[in-house]
């Protein structure tokens, strides 16, 4: 947080090399003209998966809980570097 703190002040000072005016003033004349993030790429990998009687799935060897609503079904599994997500 004061490093963020510190970079603005800093640029509150700085002069821009080849535009009039300080870093600050450019990126916020800059922003203006921006285009707005589009929405974040879902990128997961997808596998079918049967879900046990007792409501486990594996994967890469492991075996993960999932909720007893998908028991003893097929599920389609979202593979996320972080999480698995049956649906």
């Amino acid at each position: 947080m004061w490093l963020e703190e510190r970079c603005k002040a800093l640029w509150g000072e700085t002069a821009h090399g080849s535009l009039p005016g300080s870093l600050a003033d450019v990126w916020a004349a800059e922003k203006l003209a921006l285009m707005p993030l589009p929405t974040a790429f879902d990128g997961y990998v997808e596998q079918s998966k049967r879900v046990s009687p007792t409501c486990l799935i594996t994967f890469d060897r492991n075996r993960y809980s999932v909720p007893a609503s998908f028991a003893n079904r097929p599920v389609s599994l979202h593979i996320y570097p972080e999480r698995l997500v049956p649906c």
